[in-house]
Parts: C-alpha cells; structure tokens; sequence
C-alpha cells in the first residue's frame, strides 16, 4: 500500500474568530443568533454559530490558498520532482505562505527509500516568504548515493530529483487554555504552532484586546509560553491569540453574517406611524457581506505555487 505523505500532516484547520468576536462586532450588531435553528435551546444556538465560523474561515482559506491551503499555521507535507539550477540550488515554492519554518528535507533519484536526509541549518537553507532554497555547501559534507557534491553544487543538476519536504507556514493562530489573570507573565494555549522566541502576538478579547510578545527564553515548542512583559487585562479561556490580520478576522465576519442574512433577506417598511406596512429586500444584503468578505481577502491570495 502506498499512502500519499501529505495525506498524513496537512491542513490542520482552526477557526479564525470566536463567537464572542462576532457577536459584539459592528459588522453583527444588526444580526440575531438566537435563532440559528428555530426553536432550539440555547447551546444549540451556540454550536450552531461556532458551526458557521469554522465554514466562514474554510471559505476564506479557500479563496486565498485553494483547496488545500490554510491561513491557519500549520506544518505541512508535500512532495515533487524538482532540477538544481544552474547556480547549484534547488527553489521550492510550497503550496502554502507565510513560510516560518524548513522542519525536513529529503531529495534522491527515487521516491521512498531513494531519498536521502539533508540536515539543515543557516549555512545551506534560506528561507523567504513565498519560497525557500537548498543550496548544498562545502561544509556540509553531504554524499548522497550517486547525487555527489562538486563545488557546492548538486551534481548532475540536469536531471529531476525527487524531493519530499516539510514546513511550518501560515499565520499562529490558538486560544487560550486557561483563563489570564493581570500581571500573569505567561499564557497556556491549545497550539504552538507557528510560535517562536520573539512572536508578536494579539489577544483578542473585545475592550480587552492587548499586545504581547513571547519571551527569548521560549524553546519553539511548550504551550505555556513566557511574555516579555506582564498581561495588561483579564481574559477567559477559549480567547482567541493569533498573529492574524485583522482584515482577515473581519473578512470571515463578514462571511458568518452573509450566511445567516440567506436564512431571510427580507425586510420590513415602516409608515409613519412606526407599524410595518411593506416587505421589501434588505439594503445590505448577504451578496453585499460576500463581496466585502472577498475585498478584504484579495490581498491574500496566493500569486505563486509549487514550482
């Protein structure tokens, strides 16, 4: 049985706003949740909205990265056929961005037990945000089977190598696992994905919102992550901390509440004496909220591929 590697590591999707987010945004304010399924309780209403949100940031991962791509860090898997150029290195340009981080490479003339492990450091792999490059150096002292080195260079760069890689890309994106007290010079979230010594991060709480950075000390893979500076507010569990683009966080608002608008888009007339006398469509339609969602994704679509 032969099983596909990315089929193993790929897409690990998460929402991009809380619920919470939603409903206290401006975008919503005009919107009633509760209720999504008529006539049902409370926490139907509420796995019903958070059931729209995860569709809502599938949809914005679709426009921008197609259907297998993700906003959302994750680490990633994929495999091809790739050429040295003529300058000795090999450019791959993966399925998804921002690049964060090059976890594994393998390349050989063959799939499977072909390839071979390249261990990668700074001397031999640049990292840019669309692409990263392998360039073998003297110092490596690589041999790998027949694929020699000569002057820091892939030998036989005519021919196609099979090449098997993994990375970090995307935006960190998680919640909190614990609630945060003020002054607390650490957080716990669900994920570290996409987190380094030095990340910006955003707590997104409402009033609350604040800024803060991991700490130099972090080791790239705890999920209590040490702050340069204490928390400034109180936030509760289940608050969304992310290096997302706001655009994005409010594209996928847009999203959720052009989804609920096709539930009825009707809207009522008023005479003067405030009594209801006439149905007519709403102003601001769900196509409306589908078009702003589009406007403010544009920017993230993704220009380039695997090469």
């Amino acid at each position: 049985m032969v099983i596909a590697s990315f089929n193993l590591a790929e897409n690990n999707r998460v929402p991009y706003v809380t619920a919470d987010e939603v409903r206290f945004s401006a975008t919503a304010s005009g919107i009633d949740f509760s209720n999504l399924v008529e006539n049902a309780s409370q926490a139907v209403q509420e796995r019903a909205l958070n059931e729209l949100i995860v569709r809502a940031s599938v949809k914005a991962d679709n426009y921008c990265l197609g259907a297998l791509g993700t906003l959302c860090a994750t680490t990633n898997t994929e495999n091809g056929r790739y050429r040295a150029n003529r300058q000795g290195q090999i450019i791959i340009q993966p399925y998804c961005w921002p690049l964060l981080e090059i976890k594994t490479f393998k390349i050989g003339y063959g799939p499977g037990d072909g390839m071979n492990n390249v261990p990668l450091n700074n001397n031999n792999c640049s990292i840019e945000r669309f692409q990263f490059i392998v360039t073998p150096t003297y110092s490596t002292g690589i041999q790998i089977g027949n694929l020699g080195l000569v002057g820091g260079q892939w030998a036989n760069g005519n021919y196609q190598q099979f090449v098997e890689y993994s990375y970090v890309s995307g935006f960190a994106n998680t919640f909190l696992s614990s609630a945060v007290t003020v002054g607390a010079t650490s957080i716990v979230v669900q994920s570290s994905t996409g987190i380094y010594p030095g990340t910006i991060l955003n707590i997104w709480d409402g009033q609350s919102d604040e800024t803060v950075q991991v700490a130099s000390s972090y080791n790239g893979s705890s999920l209590t992550l040490p702050l340069t500076s204490g928390i400034l507010n109180k936030h509760s569990k289940g608050v969304n901390v992310s290096q997302l683009p706001a655009t994005v966080k409010q594209a996928v608002i847009h999203f959720v509440v052009a989804m609920v608008k096709q539930r009825g888009q009707g809207g009522l007339v008023l005479n003067e004496i405030g009594e209801p006398s006439d149905v007519s469509s709403a102003t601001m339609t769900s196509a409306v909220d589908e078009a702003l969602a589009y406007d403010l994704l544009d920017d993230f679509q993704q220009m380039v591929g695997r090469a």
